[in-house]
């Protein structure tokens, strides 16, 4: 930590090119994380660039007293999260159910489907119970991962991961019986 200390030192007093060395020691984890997460192999090389240069961009806000890792793989994290919510649903066509799976016998054209009820129900949790949410289900961290990433304690993140689950039961309720 004390040598990465040094180094980020030397790249913000102008010695840039031995950022290179920070990419190639992290970018194969940072890329595996966002590909985790948004499943898509070309946006995840897309967002996995947009990180490096981000956190270039930032370096002089990096606090050294945490791993440099900690820092760009939350950095990682939250830009895939955010991809995803900016990101346009789409239902491939052989996924569309049949009219008899409908949620809705009134709305033929509103095809709700499992994923996306889920989705929506994790879109309007509160941001602490959808982090942890995120990161356990769509990133697959541990919770000594998940810890780390944001800074609590793994007991905090088991209870916050109960409640979510609780909360996110209570919301899709009997509604996923009625779809495919």
């Amino acid at each position: 930590m004390k040598d990465e200390r040094i180094e980020i030192e030397a790249i913000i007093a102008g010695q840039t090119g031995r950022y290179r060395s920070f990419v190639e020691r992290y970018q194969n984890p940072v890329f595996r994380v966002i590909y985790k997460i948004v499943n898509d192999y070309q946006e995840a090389g897309e967002l996995t660039q947009d990180v490096f240069v981000k956190a270039y961009e930032s370096l002089n806000q990096y606090n050294p007293e945490y791993k440099f890792f900690s820092w760009i793989y939350r950095m990682a994290i939250n830009r895939a999260l955010l991809h995803l919510r900016n990101r346009k649903p789409y239902v491939e066509l052989d996924k569309i159910p049949l009219r008899e799976n409908m949620v809705e016998e009134t709305a033929p054209y509103d095809v709700i489907t499992k994923k996306s009820l889920v989705d929506k129900a994790v879109n309007e949790l509160n941001e602490s119970y959808r982090m942890v949410i995120q990161l356990k289900y769509y990133a697959d961290l541990s919770y000594a991962e998940m810890a780390e990433v944001l800074g609590i304690p793994e007991k905090t993140i088991k209870s916050r991961l109960f409640d979510a689950r609780m909360i996110l039961k209570d919301k899709i309720g009997n509604n996923l019986k009625y779809v495919e």
